[in-house]
């Protein structure tokens, strides 16, 4: 019995403690659960310029063209590729209300290239040429210079939390603007473990790696990844139908590397101990209400209404500080777009540093604004990271004087809920994994979507930990890398104009004018552009942490207040019963199995 056979028993094992409890809540979690187990993959997402062959790239696996293939632009929404063992294939529409609906052929075509307003994502469920490819996952995407604005944020989920990146890139059009900037914004918001792969498509026969177009596409890429990168050579042919092998060969040699297994197993555990500890949380808060059952509820109540009346202080202090870090930072902002303007408009008028007019095209694209706006960006952040910090150790000191007087309460008023404050507490702001679960859970709820990867246990830190090292939770790290990536992209993009404007510049008898008020501009669209990304995802930090907060608070109140209806039908023996086969699955079920 291989890892991954005795994940799917303990899980058998998980389903029978979840169906004697009949929760709702439980149950639809662990359906979600269930899924990933039944269904253990990587997730391979394919990204690059519209029409550069990301689609026939993966139909090259399939016996047919699964997906629409043209020159024009032919992927208009994010497209799952399940490979299965099965024979037959779904089409199905997943919409942003988290409904789904079966499609035939023409109608996801379509979709494919015109989605639908209310569209999420579109699936494909089928059968490959090599049956060793079954249980991969891939995602087409669409070019990203065609992208509406909100494929274009779902694309921006998919990044950070992919196993594998393919970049492909036309040999015959070579790695443009939108290529570079693009890439860019990848190299910053990447995963630290996401490996990026670079595929080639197009190439004459008989390409070597000496070419000339082959090492720029291959440097630029490496030079915005900050790492080398596995590149294939896909050739063209006659027939259109390009040879693949050892690029999907490579990938799934990766996918089935055996670290990467590990890695994917103890995620998937995790998901397991997350329901089992919310199904233990449930058993241990109707025990301790029976057995409580001659102490007064009012009393019970006046224990943990101390507590629960410190929810709105605690909210008002996150609520003042996430509205200090804004507008401090939107004043950073302003003040170092004046800042950098001032410097150009003094370095390009100031003659003794040009020898000759040429200089300045070179410089202010590549070297010097970019320099600035970077340095700039730097110290905004590490402003952000230090205020945030700060913040965070504020809110963890007032939680966690709370809690502690709660728990003082509880050991010596009601003992029987000790093991239920205990549980509650530690999912919350106690161990990092089963914090980051739930909050992967809540994040999934309030997008109204499970189906896409969520974030794993390792990409998450605790909110509430320990911050005084400046170990930062890694929602913050995404907001830093965000920033940085938005500003790398930014400034690209806006100075690309040099290129169009160099003969007119060169004609021009007010080059230093001409240049100068490129420059500015640039320097405006970048401030804007930075300001919009923090105005954004600092809403977002804060909202992930207040709904922490209120999460935890709510779960509290819930499990200390009555439950006469909850598990009503479930004596007391059983109930102990489903106790102890908790414990077990937790702590022994798995590890048996692995030892058989």
């Amino acid at each position: 019995m291989n890892n991954f056979e005795s994940c799917i028993n303990r899980q058998d094992r998980i389903d029978m403690v979840v169906n004697a409890l009949g929760n709702d809540g439980i149950t639809n979690k662990n359906l979600f659960v269930k899924e990933r187990i039944m269904n253990p993959s990587h997730y391979v997402v394919m990204l690059g310029e519209t029409s550069s062959g990301k689609s026939a790239l993966i139909n090259s696996i399939f016996d047919k063209k699964i997906l629409v293939e043209s020159v024009r632009p032919t992927t208009g929404v994010v497209t799952e590729v399940v490979i299965s063992h099965d024979s037959g294939e779904s089409l199905i529409g997943i919409n942003k209300d988290a409904t789904f609906k079966n499609l035939d052929k023409d109608t996801f075509d379509k979709l494919t290239v015109k989605p639908d307003e209310g569209l999420h994502r579109l699936r494909y469920t089928g059968s490959c040429k090599d049956s060793k490819y079954a249980g991969m996952r891939l995602f087409d995407t669409p070019g990203y210079g065609s992208l509406i604005s909100y494929h274009e944020e779902v694309l921006k989920e998919f990044i950070p939390e992919s196993d594998f990146i393919v970049y492909v890139v036309s040999y015959r059009v070579g790695l443009g603007d939108d290529d570079y900037q693009f890439l860019k914004y990848v190299g910053e918001i990447k995963g630290e473990n996401v490996e990026v792969i670079l595929a080639i498509n197009m190439c004459p026969q008989d390409v070597q790696d000496d070419n000339k177009r082959i090492r720029e596409i291959r440097e630029s890429v490496n030079e915005c990844i900050h790492k080398d990168v596995k590149t294939f050579f896909i050739e063209s042919n006659s027939e259109k139908k390009p040879n693949t092998t050892k690029l999907w060969d490579y990938i799934h040699e990766r996918v089935n590397d055996d670290k990467k297994k590990e890695e994917l197993l103890e995620t998937l555990k995790n998901y397991q101990d997350y329901i089992l500890e919310e199904c233990k949380i449930k058993v241990n808060s109707k025990i301790a209400n029976d057995e409580s059952k001659q102490e007064n509820i009012e009393e019970r109540l006046n224990i943990t209404r101390e507590f629960l009346d410190k929810k709105k202080e605690i909210l008002e202090t996150l609520d003042i500080g996430f509205t200090k870090v804004k507008l401090k930072s939107l004043k950073f902002i302003d003040k170092s777009d004046i800042t950098i303007k001032d410097e150009i408009t003094k370095y390009i008028y100031d003659e003794s540093k040009w020898s000759m007019k040429e200089e300045t095209f070179t410089l202010m694209q590549h070297y010097y604004v970019p320099k600035l706006t970077n340095e700039e960006t730097e110290n905004l952040m590490t402003y952000l990271e230090d205020e945030i910090i700060c913040l965070d150790r504020t809110i963890g000191d007032m939680l966690n004087t709370a809690i502690a007087n709660l728990e003082k309460k509880v050991k010596i008023n009601i003992p029987s809920y000790t093991e239920v404050m205990e549980g509650v507490v530690q999912k919350h702001v106690g161990d990092v994994i089963k914090q980051a679960t739930g909050e992967m859970f809540r994040k999934a709820h309030k997008r109204g979507y499970i189906g896409t990867k969520n974030v794993t246990s390792e990409k998450l830190g605790n909110i509430f930990g320990d911050t005084a090292s400046k170990q930062t939770n890694n929602n913050l790290k995404h907001l830093l890398k965000v920033i940085k990536a938005t500003s790398l992209k930014g400034i690209t993009e806006y100075l690309s104009v040099f290129t169009d404007s160099i003969f007119f510049l060169y004609d021009s008898l007010t080059w230093q004018k001409k240049i100068n008020e490129i420059s500015l501009e640039a320097i405006d669209n970048w401030a804007n552009d930075v300001e919009r990304t923090i105005r954004k995802y600092l809403d977002e930090l804060k909202e992930t942490n207040k709904e922490e907060i209120i999460s935890l608070f709510d779960e509290l109140s819930e499990e200390f207040k009555e439950t006469e209806k909850e598990l009503e039908d479930i004596s007391l023996d059983e109930l102990d019963r489903l106790r102890k086969e908790i414990e077990f699955i937790l702590h022994k079920c798995l590890y048996m199995n692995l030892k058989k």
